[in-house]
């Protein structure tokens, strides 16, 4: 019998890390997030993935599709509302005022994390993210008697969670499974 696992998809880690990744080995495709979660899960009963991100209020269709895509592969996704603020130029003063990040990203993650151990939701939690900011939610699901791997890319991954984790799964090494391939 396989054990059940969940997938936690960290997006802003996720792309960060594979634009470098591609940038440094001259890729230029996406990844394919069919493939992704079939690399992850092929020792697992795979229950289902969550996809964290910041998005604006509007969701252009571009976006909206690719959450559709997303939620075709059951994976539910989880947004929290971009943000602005002011940045100013070290350098010539000027103020730009729409500069985006992403707040409470993270605490949804570690929460959906945390609460769905706490339920026995799953027997292996799969977290696609090198953060070690992530590190002290991965001992609490560990401390449920729960495995926690740990998938990412190397440029990406903190030492602190690498060594927390259970298993690590260097997507620098499967990088060739998860591209998506181009339409002709």
């Amino acid at each position: 019998m396989h054990r059940r696992s969940i997938v936690f998809i960290d997006a802003s880690n996720l792309l960060a890390s594979w634009r470098a990744f591609a940038v440094s080995n001259r890729a230029n495709r996406r990844i394919d997030y069919r493939k992704l979660l079939e690399t992850l899960t092929k020792d697992t009963e795979f229950i289902r993935g969550y996809y964290y991100d910041a998005a604006p209020l509007i969701i252009d269709s571009k976006r909206q599709g690719f959450f559709d895509k997303l939620r075709s592969l059951e994976i539910t996704i989880v947004t929290k509302p971009l943000r602005y603020k002011y940045v100013t130029c070290r350098h010539c003063s000027a103020t730009d005022r729409d500069v985006p990040y992403q707040k409470g990203v993270d605490v949804a993650l570690v929460t959906d994390l945390m609460g769905l151990a706490f339920e026995k939701a799953y027997d292996i939690a799969i977290v696609i993210s090198g953060d070690n900011d992530l590190v002290d939610a991965v001992n609490y699901v560990k401390n449920k008697g729960i495995k926690v791997w740990v998938a990412s890319f190397g440029n990406a991954l903190g030492q602190d969670i690498m060594r927390t984790a259970d298993r690590v799964i260097q997507l620098d090494k499967v990088a060739q499974d998860i591209i998506l391939e181009r339409k002709i």
